[in-house]
């Protein structure tokens, strides 16, 4: 059903509400049907009567619009979207007030569906068709932010999908009835609608830093949309409990779980693997600072352009395969895939969390700190170290980082190295100064001189959340390193698992890394070599470096490489006097016997 907004289970409208129906509001709009109710008021198919043309108008009822933080809301919603002209936003067309004291807004009529209702239909959807959708959610985000527009509320059921030019997944993001101005103040008509200690938003889909009622800007938006593409992908969010607090201590605290592993669930059975790729993509857009995370909207569209393979215009629509043809460069590595993925592959009913038990929330608390100070009495939540006496050296360091000043902190702390040398709190404070700048190798030293004088710190979610976070980096020593931490210091005991997955994987950082440690951890056995010495043959950057490869896939005696081997014998450069010739010229010989001794084999 044509909507400007997604339709909620609720009890029949009022009759007041079709009473409406055939009347002419502000002499210009007949509202002709009940389409249904928004979390901000009713919306109905209606029609410019002098030219004609079809539109939604929301009404705000006046006894709802004589309430100050709702008028104020649906006014900061028309103000909103009325300063954001992009495709894949909705358009508003006007605003105004009836005699009666109701409050209208109109907007352009989309024939389509929520993203919420795709999910529930189709999830998990593949993941070259939830890059797109969210593709198109981070344009008209981006377009938000960059008009000084923090939406604040991007969740499955904010995103409307409909065709457009081929498209049957072009997203409209809609209610901007939370939206913060950055810079511009609040449009409250005097009722400010943030304040301390007051979370706006939906607990499922709340950055860190929304959670706990700290200041936030578009990045916190860009998180938002990272959980609605986990869960478009695996079929379920990274964090879902039945208790709403539990679920911002998960945000704050808690790693997301593993992409394979929550699709694996929710299907029960293996799916087809996450590439590794996409997974680091939602990964970063899931930091727990939004320093880690992508810088803006533009920056991780570059990133999904990447991975899809094919820059695409505002509003288009990327090239991907259709009908039943297998995405195989893009998403899926020969070993780890016994069968392509087709965009055909049967799909698991969505195991998800009930709509009503994730409504928006307004959580009042006495401080942000009181929201963890709650969640901290129960037993089976992480406990967070004590916070450091203002006066000490930890206090001093914390202060500053509190102010987003890491280089600050790092200063007060290795300025006093002698007095800091003894003081765990004060290694807590140095670790997280340096994971906030992305320096991984000094933070993961920092963390383990903390635990090896406070080995309870272990516990602290904030040193949890920041190892957790180093593992997603893109640098992959560090990343292999934060494994180890995790595995080693922290007892989580399948982070090794990772490692040995890393291995064998396409992730060419991350495999080389992985290969090492796994030497000296003695996890070789657990290795898939053959996945990694195929990539290592793929991915040199100079025939000098794939060559090793070949020796390495024929001394493991498996003629599973000969394929590998073959393809190698002929790989023709692309640019400069190398163009049309072949760069592999240098293994060629070698492969060529490679692949005798392992037919030799093969035939016994």
């Amino acid at each position: 059903m044509a909507s400007t907004e997604p339709r909620v289970k609720t009890a029949p409208p009022a009759q007041d509400d079709r009473g409406r129906l055939g009347t002419v509001i502000d002499g210009r709009y007949r509202l002709d049907a009940l389409l249904g109710k928004g979390g901000m008021g009713v919306v109905y198919r209606g029609e410019h009567v002098a030219i004609r043309r079809a539109v939604a108008v929301k009404l705000l009822h006046p006894t709802l619009a004589a309430m100050p933080e709702l008028r104020s809301r649906f006014e900061r919603e028309a103000i909103a979207i009325g300063r954001i002209d992009h495709p894949n936003c909705v358009d508003v067309s006007d605003f105004g007030k009836l005699e009666d004291g109701s409050l209208f807004l109109v907007m352009e009529l989309l024939d389509g569906r929520s993203l919420g209702d795709l999910m529930d239909a189709d999830a998990p959807i593949a993941p070259h068709r939830a890059l797109a959708i969210l593709r198109h959610v981070l344009s008209g985000l981006g377009h938000a932010h960059a008009a000084g527009i923090v939406h604040r509320d991007v969740k499955p059921e904010n995103v409307y999908l409909v065709p457009k030019d081929g498209d049957p997944d072009f997203a409209k993001i809609l209610d901007f009835g939370i939206a913060k101005v950055i810079g511009g103040g609040e449009i409250d008509d005097g009722v400010k609608l943030t304040q301390a200690g007051v979370a706006f938003g939906t607990p499922i889909y709340m950055s860190p830093e929304q959670a706990i009622g700290n200041p936030l800007d578009g990045r916190s938006d860009l998180y938002a949309a990272s959980v609605m593409a986990y869960e478009m992908i695996c079929g379920r969010p990274p964090f879902y409990s039945d208790d709403k607090l539990e679920i911002l201590s998960m945000h704050t605290t808690r790693p997301p779980p593993p992409m394979n592993d929550t699709l694996a669930a929710v299907l029960g059975r293996p799916g087809p693997p996450v590439p590794a790729a996409v997974e680091a993509l939602i990964a970063r857009g899931l930091a727990k600072r939004p320093d880690e995370r992508y810088p803006d909207a533009a920056a991780y569209i570059a990133a999904i352009d990447a991975i899809l393979g094919t820059p695409m215009a505002v509003g288009s629509r990327p090239s991907i395969p259709t009908g039943a043809e297998p995405l195989v460069d893009m998403f899926a590595a020969p070993a780890q895939v016994s069968q392509p993925l087709l965009l055909t592959e049967p799909k698991a009913p969505r195991k998800k969390p009930p709509r009503a038990a994730i409504a928006t929330l307004i959580l009042v608390a006495a401080a942000a700190v009181g929201i963890l100070s709650a969640l901290a009495l129960r037993e089976d939540a992480p406990k967070p170290a004590p916070k450091p006496a203002p006066e000490t050296l930890a206090g001093k360091a914390a202060a500053q980082l509190d102010q987003g000043d890491a280089a600050g902190a790092i200063k007060a702390i290795e300025g006093s190295k002698k007095a800091a040398a003894s003081d765990p709190a004060a290694q807590l404070q140095l670790g997280h100064a340096y994971s906030a700048q992305r320096k991984n190798s000094d933070a993961l030293v920092a963390y383990k001189r903390a635990l090896e004088l406070d080995p309870t710190l272990a516990k602290d979610p904030q040193l949890r959340a920041a190892v957790a976070a180093i593992v997603t980096d893109t640098d992959g020593a560090a990343a292999v390193a934060a494994l180890i931490f995790q595995q080693q210091a922290l007892g989580d005991t399948g982070a090794f698992d990772k490692l040995v997955a890393w291995a064998g994987s396409d992730d060419a950082a991350r495999r080389a890394a992985a290969v090492t440690a796994a030497g000296k951890l003695n996890l070789g056995d657990r290795v898939d070599w053959l996945s990694s010495y195929r990539f290592d043959l793929e991915q040199g950057e100079l025939c000098a470096q794939r060559k090793p490869a070949v020796a390495k896939l024929r001394a493991l005696g498996d003629p599973a490489a000969i394929p590998a081997l073959t393809k190698a014998l002929v790989r023709l450069g692309t640019v400069g006097k190398w163009k049309g010739k072949n760069v592999n010229a240098c293994l060629v010989d070698d492969a060529k016997a490679a692949i005798t001794y392992l037919e030799g084999l093969r035939g016994k």
